[in-house]
């Protein structure tokens, strides 16, 4: 989505000094623990987005830095299951915020109001379903798990240890540039691009006190909204398609739901904002190929470290902490 209003929980203190780690883990923390608290269907678009970004956030520093946690694979583990459980909330969200407004801007008002309220209960009904997800997910043994831990960080989070926070960040920088640099423009391999910059923006949080991180954070956040504007139409083009595969065979309706008459102008109202926003996605993808194009050169620092036997890596390609 775009660029969203600054996070007081994600930029400097109020009075403009470097946010301290563990006042960044514990402001997360508290964050999402606040929605795992309330799952049920009161769960505002925010309080879904918060507790969203949150959670990457954490994995991120599980991520990064093992040594925050005795087990981080099973924490890493039980923070994903919150998020997924999370997520597929937040996917709806995301796409009512893309799709309706555009179905009003972007198809002529015949055509426009019946998709947009087939649109409408298509995304209602998909809300409640992950809603009804969600509360079926709380309760397992990794919901406890991420339950317990974020309290634990809510409270007293862990110290940051020792690492060489410039080569930690010049590492995350590489992956995502390699990652670019392969996709061309392949939506898939850009959806991995993307992931990589959110793990260098994050890591650029975490690590904000290094003095090259708030360059490398303002860098990182800016590829990651432009792949994730690429990645958000993706979605949102998959489930026009699938409304109108719908339309088009058994018309049973997404998830076995009772048959719904579409009207032929919804669906000409579908195919109009399909076509709209695949050309909306093709100026993106180009404007990411430009900027690839224009990528910095490898930096004498990084040749010297990569030379001769790897460094010894730990999850998603990431270095082990400290080295």
């Amino acid at each position: 989505m775009s660029a969203a209003a600054p996070d007081p929980a994600t930029g400097p203190c109020p009075d403009g000094t470097a946010r301290p780690a563990e006042d960044h883990l514990r402001l997360h923390a508290a964050r999402a623990l606040e929605a795992l608290v309330r799952h049920g269907t009161d769960l505002s678009v925010e309080s879904v987005h918060d507790a969203r970004t949150s959670l990457r956030r954490l994995r991120a520093a599980v991520r990064t830095v093992p040594a925050l946690v005795e087990d981080p694979f099973a924490a890493d583990a039980a923070l994903q299951e919150v998020a997924l459980a999370l997520g597929a909330v937040r996917d709806v969200d995301v796409l009512a915020e893309l799709l309706l407004p555009a179905a009003d801007a972007l198809v002529p008002v015949e055509d426009a109001e019946p998709a947009r309220a087939l649109l409408g209960r298509e995304l209602a009904a998909r809300r409640g379903a992950a809603l009804s997800a969600l509360g079926h997910a709380a309760g397992t043994p990794r919901w406890r798990q991420a339950e317990s831990l974020l309290d634990d960080w809510a409270r007293t989070p862990p110290p940051l240890p020792a690492l060489d926070a410039a080569r930690v960040l010049e590492h995350a920088e590489e992956v995502t540039d390699r990652r670019l640099a392969a996709a061309g423009a392949d939506p898939a391999a850009l959806h991995r691009a993307r992931k990589a910059a959110k793990r260098w923006r994050y890591t650029a949080e975490l690590l904000i006190a290094d003095p090259a991180a708030p360059a490398r954070h303002r860098r990182a956040e800016e590829l990651q909204e432009l792949l994730g504007r690429i990645q958000d139409l993706e979605i949102a083009r998959g489930l026009l398609d699938e409304l109108r595969a719908d339309d088009a065979g058994s018309g049973a309706g997404h998830a076995g739901r009772a048959t719904i008459t579409v009207e032929p102008a919804a669906l000409r109202g579908l195919a109009m904002l399909r076509r709209a926003l695949a050309a909306r996605q093709r100026d993106l993808i180009s404007a990411v190929a430009a900027r690839t194009d224009r990528s910095r050169p490898e930096s004498p620092r990084v040749r010297d470290a990569t030379r001769g036997s790897a460094a010894p890596r730990g999850p998603d390609d990431c270095p082990a902490p400290g080295r």
